[in-house]
């Protein structure tokens, strides 16, 4: 009996051991299933897209090179380009599920592809590996879908006015500091260098518009969304398109043709800027490096003070400039995470970026880069100068795709004399309400 009742306890502990084993192997290959390999020593191989001038790509490029020599295990296969057509691209990359698994994105963009938080990866499952501590919180917010963190913060950015110095000097004419100044800079700098020299240049409808806003604000003391819909009235909007309008009429900025005649391609690269002809800009601190660089041999770019003439308003233009976000059909999202913060925190990446991405939120990447002595440049002083100037936050559906070509579509219609000012922010007002309330 004693003899049978052992070999049953026997038996017993057998099938518990044997079941226990069967669940312990079932839920390691559970849990291999939705975690990264690679962090542990496979190879693995990751795609990265983002948009920016050479000077981005070069610099890039050099911090992946140092990323898979500390990680020998991670390949990042690099996919870069210019910004033009680079949301295009990536729309149909994330509508057929082939994006990258790394993407550098518009802040605003996530309203777009994951208005409920599940277009991008939840950053909040990788939050130790990209030590959230090192940012503060209204900037994550910013990047908070829903309460799910889509994207990491890169860098903060303002619209400045830059001015070629070099132009200004063989002109003999100072460097304004509001727009009636302009105007005498304007006939002074023709006659002594030429008609085709131009002291501003507002260069494509887009950055036409971004000025109208500009001007509008200063004027009003409101931004351009408010509450979900359009603020300025169509009487403000049509005033601010008329002063920004007469800077091309008073020969200040260069006319639609002149621009358009500069050839299909990017501002940085027309002739009339790289030669100087085109001797002031209203641009993104965060990508101002191109401009510089692109820059005949012998010129300076210099910060100009914000221009004052149509009201009293502070009215820079500033956003969240960038954010790194992960695919959510990513296999490796530990290795993914892991590059990301080698990108914006490593001393010795962000020594070789610097500000080409603009100036970093990340709080390890600014004391690196103030230890170096490398807060200092122009992309630096125009992004102080815009935050203190900073007019009101902007609205993430201000830079909606639909709401971008429409901008650009009646500003180029008003440039070129088909419409007047007054059906211009008529036609404006309406389409951006239109897609306001559809979004509602």
């Amino acid at each position: 009996m004693n003899s049978k009742k052992n070999r049953f306890i026997s038996l017993l502990l057998v099938m518990v051991m044997l079941m226990t084993t069967l669940t312990a192997c079932g839920e390691k290959k559970k849990n291999t299933s939705n975690t990264s390999t690679g962090v542990s020593g496979d190879q693995v191989e990751l795609r990265f897209s983002w948009w920016g001038g050479d000077s981005r790509h070069e610099k890039t490029l050099k911090v992946i090179e140092l990323f898979e020599e500390k990680h020998p295990n991670i390949k990042i296969k690099a996919e870069y380009a210019g910004w033009d057509g680079y949301q295009e691209k990536q729309t149909t990359q994330i509508a057929g599920g082939t994006e990258a698994d790394i993407m550098q994105v518009n802040w605003n963009w996530l309203t777009q592809y994951s208005a409920d938080g599940s277009g991008f990866y939840d950053l909040n499952e990788v939050k130790d590996i990209l030590k959230l501590e090192n940012y503060d919180e209204d900037m994550l917010e910013l990047v908070t879908q829903n309460g799910v963190l889509n994207a990491m913060p890169v860098a903060k950015t303002g619209k400045v006015f830059y001015w070629n110095k070099t132009t200004f000097d063989k002109a003999g004419v100072e460097i304004p500091t509001n727009f009636d100044e302009l105007k005498v800079v304007a006939e002074d700098m023709k006659e002594k260098l030429g008609d085709n020299f131009y002291p501003f240049a507002s260069i494509g409808p887009y950055s036409t518009f971004l000025l109208t806003l500009y001007i509008a604000e200063q004027e009003t003391g409101k931004t351009f969304i408010e509450n979900n819909e359009v603020a300025y009235t169509e009487k403000e909007l049509s005033q601010a398109l008329k002063d920004c309008m007469s800077l091309v009429k008073t020969g200040i900025s260069p006319s639609v043709e002149e621009t358009a005649g500069g050839g299909n391609v990017s501002a940085d690269q027309m002739p009339a800027w790289i030669e100087g002809r085109y001797a002031g800009i209203y641009e993104w601190d965060s990508t101002i490096n191109k401009y510089e660089s692109a820059l005949a041999e012998g010129q300076e770019l210099v910060v100009g003070e914000y221009l004052t003439g149509f009201g009293t308003h502070d009215a820079a233009l500033t956003k969240l400039s960038m954010a790194f976000a992960i695919s959510k059909n990513t296999k490796y999202p530990e290795e993914a995470a892991t590059f990301i913060n080698f990108l914006l925190s490593d001393p010795e990446a962000v020594k070789i970026m610097e500000t080409d991405r603009g100036i970093p939120v990340n709080k390890e990447a600014i004391k690196t880069l103030e230890d170096e002595g490398l807060l200092t440049g122009i992309a630096y002083e125009g992004n102080k100068l815009a935050f203190e100037h900073k007019g009101k936050d902007i609205s993430p559906y201000f830079e909606d795709t639909q709401l971008k070509k429409s901008y650009e579509e009646t500003l180029d219609q008003l440039g070129y004399g088909k419409i007047n000012e007054d059906e211009a922010a008529k036609q404006i007002i309406e389409v951006v309400n239109n897609k306001l309330e559809s979004v509602k």
